[in-house]
């Protein structure tokens, strides 16, 4: 059999999730009040024993508790990383960490985003890392204000239609 299918290190990660990565930057990572709750509980849920643990077979057992506990000691290392940030209503009506934002593209297609960390970032779920291009282009400006961000296929445009700061997503502005 040829090497190049072979696994000689034996360290028994096969099947695992790669790690997420992280900001390449030495700077401060920042996350929302209700990002971090959310990521103490999932940390939380990870410490007792797996719902699951009986539904597996013994050898996708063993990968899943491996699973577990590697995550587990990645929630606790991005804990001890991170800064929570309360959202400042004094800055309301510009784009700070922790805004809510409401955007209209270029073909007129309406979408909400939060700015919030690398940590808790999820884009179909509303949520845009403040280390994203968009995000980026964002900070600081007001509603009524158009940005530009370049994509691979080329440039697009968003206009700023709505900025606030709520605790949550039910005080999301709705586009």
């Amino acid at each position: 059999m040829s090497k190049a299918f072979t696994k000689e290190d034996g360290g028994g990660d096969e099947g695992l999730t790669p790690a997420r990565t992280r900001s390449a930057s030495a700077e401060q990572r920042y996350i929302t009040p209700e990002g971090h709750r959310a990521l103490q509980e999932e940390w939380l849920s990870l410490q007792g024993p797996d719902p699951h643990a009986g539904d597996w077979p013994e050898l996708e057992a063993g990968v899943r508790k491996r699973e577990r506990e590697r995550r587990a000691r990645e929630l606790s290392s991005i804990l001890e990383e991170v800064r929570v940030v309360e959202p400042d209503p004094s800055r309301a009506g510009r784009v700070f960490f922790g805004a809510w934002v409401v955007l209209e593209d270029e073909e007129g297609e309406q979408m909400r985003y939060r700015i919030v960390g690398p940590d808790e970032a999820d884009v179909k779920a509303g949520r845009l890392s403040v280390e994203s291009p968009l995000a980026r282009a964002l900070l600081g400006k007001e509603a009524g204000e158009v940005v530009q961000v370049e994509r691979p296929r080329g440039p697009v445009e968003y206009e700023l239609l709505a900025v606030e700061y709520g605790g949550s997503e039910a005080h999301a502005p709705g586009p």
